[in-house]
């Protein structure tokens, strides 16, 4: 159990897709349970308020909220991180914790290479997650990087930043290494609830046929989650396959991706659920796969479907590039394919739909491992640790 604080903590969220609102719930739980008072900056515009307040059940009471927007409907600050320091100083929070470095990392950081640093009340009080931080791989390529590296230098020296949590484990090591005056933790990408329906009983509730192997697409459509190739794999496929695809989040995939599943759809080889996933469908489409997809596309970093995947006791298949394609291969968490190529995923998708209930036993026995090291409690220690609060 936490130690009891009286930190005084902003918490600072600008966006309300994709998985922003989930981390922002289970930080916000978390730092809840050490006793700190919590102030929210977020996207609290009349469009979505909504969404917010239903991520959120349960704890708008307990938290202060301020909206980083004006009346008009822009930032505050004029820019992000202008805004982080309008949020910080009205709230009088000690420190900020964001739940994206990303929205200001590459601005500051140009601009730190410079000399050209954040609003001054942030010094020293700026901590946050950082998905995707492409310099701390390779620092000199492509040459933006080098500029990146310079400013990050800068900002180090100067003590501007405060803790930095990776969701890459591989890459911490190297980060502590080549900026000792920096502090970096690891933070798991975490999943959360229960995949307990029966196999068949989920795909009747989703309407799949109970005869089918099915592999599921989870999340967004963009192409660079490569939802088109798995449906041109499926489409190349036999019309009589057993081959299955669904597809489920708010996907909204471009013209010809939509037709080539309106026929496979026609084929009774796929399902789309295009919008916003509930928890309980989520769990739905999870159980009633056999394996689910990661074919994405130049992807650099983490994967919450990844975690999603493993907690459901599912193999996955995926691009054979970055940091899912090493998880997935020490973990014994499915198989890869040559990133973006179309054929080797059929052959993946093939094989797999033959493979013996043995074979995808052990795949589901080293997903359970995997699964164990970014539940709801690896995250809440990973994150309040730092802070002296675990």
């Amino acid at each position: 159990m936490a130690k009891s604080s009286t930190r005084h903590l902003l918490i600072f969220e600008n966006r309300t897709e994709g998985h922003h609102l989930h981390w922002l719930r289970y930080i916000t739980e978390d730092f809840l349970t050490t006793g700190s008072r919590i102030t929210l900056a977020l996207d609290y515009r009349p469009e979505t308020k909504e969404r917010v307040h239903s991520h959120l059940l349960g704890l708008t009471e307990k938290v202060y909220m301020i909206s980083i927007y004006n009346n008009g409907g822009t930032l505050r600050g004029g820019n992000i991180v202008n805004t982080i320091a309008a949020c910080l100083e009205e709230s009088g929070a000690e420190e900020v914790f964001m739940n994206n470095l990303d929205e200001i990392a590459s601005r500051c950081l140009r601009l730190a290479a410079i000399g050209i640093y954040p609003p001054r009340i942030t010094r020293g009080r700026l901590s946050g997650v950082y998905f995707r931080p492409r310099f701390l791989t390779n620092p000199v390529w492509p040459p933006g990087n080098i500029l990146k590296d310079i400013g990050f230098r800068k900002l180090t020296h100067r003590k501007w930043l405060n803790k930095i949590y990776l969701t890459d484990e591989y890459l911490l090591e190297k980060a502590q290494h080549r900026y000792a005056g920096q502090t970096f933790f690891f933070l798991p990408d975490p999943w959360d609830g229960t995949f307990l329906h029966d196999h068949q009983e989920a795909r009747q509730k989703l309407g799949i046929p109970p005869d089918r192997f099915v592999y599921l697409c989870y999340g967004i459509g963009d192409r660079r989650k490569g939802l088109h190739l798995a449906v041109q794999a499926l489409m190349e496929s036999s019309a009589d396959s057993c081959l299955y695809l669904l597809c489920a989040g708010s996907i909204a995939p471009d013209e010809e991706t939509s037709h080539r599943l309106e026929e496979l759809k026609n084929r009774s080889q796929a399902k789309v659920i295009d919008r916003y996933v509930s928890d309980s469908e989520q769990s739905l489409c999870f159980c009633a796969s056999d394996v689910v997809l990661l074919p994405y596309i130049r992807h650099f970093g983490s994967s919450g479907v990844l975690s999603l995947s493993a907690a459901a006791g599912k193999m996955v298949i995926a691009s054979d590039e970055g940091l899912l394609a090493r998880r997935i291969k020490q973990h014994n968490l499915g198989w890869v394919f040559p990133s973006g190529n179309t054929e080797e995923l059929k052959v993946c998708m093939h094989n797999a739909s033959l493979l013996k209930k043995t074979d995808m036993i052990q795949f589901q026995q080293g997903a359970y491992q995997y699964a164990h090291t970014c539940s709801r409690e690896a995250f809440r220690k990973a994150l309040l640790s730092p802070f002296g609060d675990e």
